[in-house]
């Protein structure tokens, strides 16, 4: 109950700031798309000069950029997350989020295949799409892409490069609208590695005319870019706040254009600051959709504006959809992150009930694979592995996993006074808090330390085994990412109270990645990159493990790939094995699900809840965007497939 005191009267705070900083006033009436905004006859105009009933508004995944002008998409740390990629960019496959379907985008229909191996195919492009400078996109710019990969994959940083240059063994032209490509080995993943898996694509087209001129291409920032999806951009802050879009003339001719015209004339990422003034700013309706809001400053907005909704109407009120989970990341090569016992015991250290309903009120979905639990893959992985994971011993002979986890959440959630009427029942307990997830036991986690000969100090803390001091650091998310920094506040304390001497690190968007790819920055980190398994094509994620990509441990070259910094012969072998494989045939499924308990057995991730897509809506400009009770696509504004929204939403009736 104490627990449940203090949220409603944090609750109850944030709501009461947020009235007085408002004026305690409902929020001003907004004029209808068209309309004036008030008596003069002026229609509302937005900070950078475009009408507001035109412009969609969204705040950045990231917070702000320190590369706004860099579209160059052949780089790693080009201005991703805030519309080249979303508004700007075509592929030759798109991703139906809504089924996990590939379609055509630049390419006439799916590929042909050439031979019983798998391993050529014929593309045809789409006659009639256009870079927005009025070039028609043909095979000279897929060539052109393919052999700017392979001749400059020494110091071009985009990690498709890699991927694409690992993947391709020859290519040509056939004609202005065909080209023939040979993989290295059969490729059943052809579509989702050539085209969209999730989020976007590991290739990259660019527009022969304009890069052909470029001679140093690592350099070149590509500031303004010629585009081929619908929009292209006006203007941008050179400080890295806010990037504006705008709709192109031509849209029609666009790699978009078969899904119709976009709804905005105008599209506007903008980081809005803290949570606080982000909240304050959407309950005056200066935006529409929000990213990663926490669930009591949503709830806040929601008392102030009516206006504001959450993705569904009923608890966890959250998309759990994402392709992607939170986990933390260790750098498994460095001592004592290298033996298997300190990261099961910080495994069983973790007190997810405890980090779910202090980070996020209990809403979200516990997972103990290294991916998401969804609809997806739970039939191809979770309940197969159920068997295994209850039977799952350690060296000791203790079973760690708990498969009440659901019921336990329940259970806890009642005792803290939330009403029973809005906690699931029966088959929905599983379904919404997963199918279960590691004990929390520190008492088996002070016997695992002890085995390695780590004690606790007369502090109350773990030390070396030589007897010196041990802090752990865990790297997270600024405010940029106020739910991550939150869960990330949560774990240290978990840990911190189990013996582990914690400092919890808070780091900007680039800092943050500099660390994952980092090893001699890196001890651990909460992060969501290396969970990502949108459908049952485990390899297209998992690719990376490889010893190849693994760098030494104290090394600051960046790392490209393995960013679990996994070391393992077995699970390299299996992969590589699935990667030859027919991804329809019960043979795959069997390999990742070999490779999930190898991962799981050395822990070398620790995985712990779908990512909760706390994405609040306000519709008092715009309306019609993806729900649970009409999901036509992901509800996310950073993937790839943000397009179909935009061709979806429509404004809001005043």
């Amino acid at each position: 109950m104490a627990s449940t005191h203090r949220m409603l009267r944090l609750l109850l705070l944030l709501s009461f700031v947020l009235s007085m900083m408002a004026g305690c006033a409902a929020p001003a009436a907004a004029p209808a798309p068209g309309e004036a905004a008030a008596p003069g006859g002026e229609v509302a105009m937005t900070e950078v000069g475009t009408p507001r009933n035109e412009t969609l508004i969204v705040q950045t995944f990231d917070g702000k950029t320190n590369a706004p002008d860099n579209m160059n998409p052949l780089m790693s740390g080009y201005s991703i997350w805030r519309g080249f990629r979303e508004l700007a960019w075509g592929y030759l496959w798109e991703m139906d989020t809504a089924t996990g379907q590939s379609y055509p985008e630049l390419a006439a229909e799916l590929p042909t295949v050439l031979n019983d191996e798998y391993t050529q195919f014929e593309i045809k492009l789409k006659p009639g799409t256009y870079w927005s400078d009025g070039v028609e996109l043909t095979a000279d710019d897929v060539i052109y892409t393919l052999d700017t990969y392979f001749n400059n994959k020494d110091k071009l940083t985009y990690w498709g490069v890699s991927a694409i240059t690992n993947y391709v063994k020859s290519y040509e032209k056939v004609d202005d609208y065909t080209v023939r490509i040979e993989t290295v080995k059969p490729a059943y993943d052809f579509v989702t590695t050539l085209g969209v898996y999730t989020w976007g694509s590991a290739f990259n087209i660019v527009p022969k005319h304009v890069f052909e001129k470029v001679e140093d291409l690592a350099a070149f920032k590509n500031e303004y870019p010629v585009t081929l999806g619908a929009y292209t951009l006006k203007s941008y802050d050179p400080n890295g706040q806010w990037h504006l879009w705008e709709r192109r003339e031509d849209w029609d001719r666009s790699a978009t254009a078969p899904l119709g015209e976009p709804a905005a004339k105008y599209v506007f990422y903008k980081n809005f600051g803290d949570e606080q003034t982000r909240t304050l700013a959407f309950i005056k309706n200066e935006y529409d959709v929000d990213t990663f809001m926490s669930p009591d400053s949503i709830a806040a907005a929601q008392a102030q504006n009516p206006n504001v909704h959450t993705f569904a109407a009923s608890l966890p009120y959250h998309d759990m959809g994402d392709a992607c989970s939170y986990g933390i990341i260790m750098n498994n090569l460095k001592a004592p992150l290298d033996k298997p016992e300190v990261r099961w015991a910080l495994a069983l250290s973790l007190d997810l009930p405890n980090v779910g309903t202090n980070s996020m009120s209990g809403q979200f979905k516990g997972s103990a694979l290294p991916m998401p639990d969804t609809q997806i893959t739970r039939p191809a992985f979770f309940e197969p592995l159920q068997e295994w994971l209850n039977e799952l011993t350690l060296a000791d002979g203790y079973k760690p996993y708990n498969p009440n986890f659901g019921a336990d959440m329940v259970t806890k959630l009642t005792e803290m006074g939330m009403d029973p009427a809005q906690l699931p029942t029966g088959d929905a307990v599983t379904d919404n808090y997963g199918l279960g997830w590691w004990k929390a036991d520190p008492v088996e986690a002070e016997k695992l330390m002890n085995s390695v000969g780590m004690f606790k100090g007369a502090d109350g803390f773990y030390t070396m085994p030589d007897g010196s001091p041990w802090t752990l650091e865990l790297v997270i998310p600024s405010d940029w990412n106020k739910v991550m920094q939150r869960v990330g506040f949560s774990i240290a304390d978990s840990w911190t109270k189990a013996g582990f001497k914690v400092n919890a690190r808070q780091v900007d968007n680039g800092e943050f990645g500099t660390v994952q790819s980092t090893n001699s920055l890196l001890q651990t980190m909460v992060n969501w990159t290396t969970s990502c398994v949108f459908n049952t094509n485990f390899v297209n994620n998992w690719r990376s493990w490889t010893a190849e990509n693994l760098k030494p441990v104290d090394s600051s070259e960046q790392v490209i790939g393995n960013l679990n910094r996994i070391d393992n012969q077995v699970i390299f072998d299996k992969i590589a094995e699935a990667s030859a494989m027919d991804m329809s045939q019960p043979e795959f499924l069997a390999a990742g699900q070999d490779v999930i308990k190898e991962t799981i057995q050395n822990m070398y991730y620790i995985n712990m809840m779908n990512i909760p897509t706390t994405i609040p809506t306000n519709e008092t400009y715009w309306t019609n965007f993806p729900k649970q009770e009409n999901p036509y696509a992901v509800p996310y504004t950073w993937w790839s497939s943000f397009k179909k929204i935009l061709t979806n939403i429509e404004p809001a009736a005043q």
